[in-house]
């Protein structure tokens, strides 16, 4: 893990390469071969999406069961393991309390003639995208399903890839639980574009959520404009911001948590200890010894993992609004003054005990959540992604009298004449 000191003269120049060093550009070869499974969806539909899937999931279907039925979904739901299953309604429940909170008023502003409003509706239909290959989260299909359903989508959609025909059964029972009619069995670059466009069997949605492969982000971004989308998810963060007063296996448990998810995950412990620092580096080798994934723990630390070492942890705060953490766990004492300072984070963790994998899993905040320094100017998944906003005008006689000037001049300025036109045919 590399180590990076404030006092150092080289440590802008240091920070700064963490902080780029994985802005990677797409492949052109992975953009070419997204646009082309695109293209072929929209030319061939059904029998485009039939190929792809038994090609990349080595699941061979028919046109009549690219949906799943009902059937299907009973059977396997009832596989799951009733206390693990338990474990998801709780997670379910408490997910849906916090989100509730979440969901907007409606106003309106009124004066003598002029009456100005704004009102908030679902999206008609929404496709939410379940991945299935390297890693099935049924997790992250609540933390979908949730919102949309407090938001009050009509039509919702999931669609998944099920490797060699086989189903999650954790996937199934949360499908049932929230019975959802609309499910289908196709995953990758190919789903997005039948959510996207449509095919005889697929009606097209108005927007696409989930996570997914480097292929299903990519075509996430060109289907963008046709369909809205949610974000596109990278490879998870974490900062951890600790004082040498802390636990450092707590803090190094905390950093391995996001490590395992990817060789490109990027975990950064922020502190003011160099002993410390070590004490966690040294707990990290040990904790990830028999891990399954220790290989992509070892890969990613290795690579995107750092430690920096500040003069004082007041001053992380700086540190933290550049990086723009996905998760941001702060054990430090002094938390209080670090949090009101943090502007750039996607979800923030304060105390020891404050795991991130509790806002993974059951806490109740959304696990969805911007990432590769997005959370400048993004947040995390929530119900108004599942809404739309109108605004309403109505203007009166004396309303107009009261405007038509000022709008005429403006319209004026700015050289629009059919605009002035529309005012000055209404006048007196």
């Amino acid at each position: 893990m590399k180590i990076i000191f404030e006092k150092d003269k080289d440590f802008k120049f240091k920070f700064e390469m963490l902080v780029n060093n994985r802005t990677e550009k797409v492949p052109k070869l992975i953009r070419s071969q997204t646009e082309r499974i695109i293209d072929r969806v929209k030319k061939d539909g059904d029998n485009a999406i039939l190929y792809y899937t038994k090609k990349f999931d080595n699941n061979k279907i028919s046109k009549n069961n690219i949906i799943i039925d009902k059937k299907t979904i009973n059977y396997f739901a009832k596989k799951a393991d009733i206390k693990i299953l338990n474990s998801f309604k709780l997670a379910i429940k408490r997910i849906t309390k916090f989100h509730q909170k979440q969901y907007p008023n409606n106003y309106k502003l009124s004066e003598k003639g002029i009456s100005i409003f704004s009102k908030w509706s679902p999206i008609d239909s929404v496709g939410l995208y379940v991945p299935g290959g390297g890693a099935s989260y049924p997790s992250t299909l609540i933390m979908n399903l949730v919102p949309a359903k407090i938001a009050g989508v009509k039509r919702i959609v999931v669609s998944m890839p099920c490797k060699d025909g086989k189903f999650n059964p954790y996937i199934m029972a949360i499908i049932k639980h929230f019975n959802v009619d609309e499910v289908y069995q196709i995953g990758g670059a190919q789903a997005i574009a039948a959510l996207a466009y449509g095919t005889k069997t697929i009606k097209s949605v108005d927007k696409i959520f989930g996570p997914g492969n480097i292929y299903v982000n990519e075509a996430k971004k060109i289907v963008f404009g046709k369909v809205g989308i949610d974000l596109v998810a990278g490879p998870s963060e974490i900062v951890v911001v600790a004082s040498k007063n802390n636990q450092p296996k707590w803090v190094a448990s905390d950093l391995i948590a996001q490590a395992e998810h990817d060789i490109m995950s990027k975990s950064i412990l922020i502190t003011d200890s160099y002993e410390f620092a070590a004490q966690v580096e040294s707990s990290l080798k040990i904790l990830k010894k028999g891990l399954t994934k220790s290989d992509t723990i070892k890969k990613s630390i290795n690579k995107f993992g750092a430690i920096i070492v500040l003069k004082s942890l007041r001053n992380s705060y700086k540190y933290i609004n550049i990086l723009a953490p996905e998760h941001l766990h702060i054990h430090s004492s002094d938390y209080k003054n670090i949090y009101s300072k943090i502007r750039n984070a996607g979800a923030i963790f304060v105390g020891q005990y404050s795991s991130e994998s509790f806002g993974d899993y059951i806490s109740g905040t959304n696990h969805i959540l911007p990432t590769g320094g997005s959370a400048k100017f993004m947040s995390g998944l929530g119900v108004l992604d599942f809404m739309k906003r109108n605004t309403y005008t109505k203007i009166n006689k004396n309303g107009f009298r009261k405007l038509y000037k000022q709008t005429k001049n403006m319209a004026e300025i700015e050289g629009l004449e059919a605009h002035k036109l529309s005012i000055q045919i209404r006048e007196d």
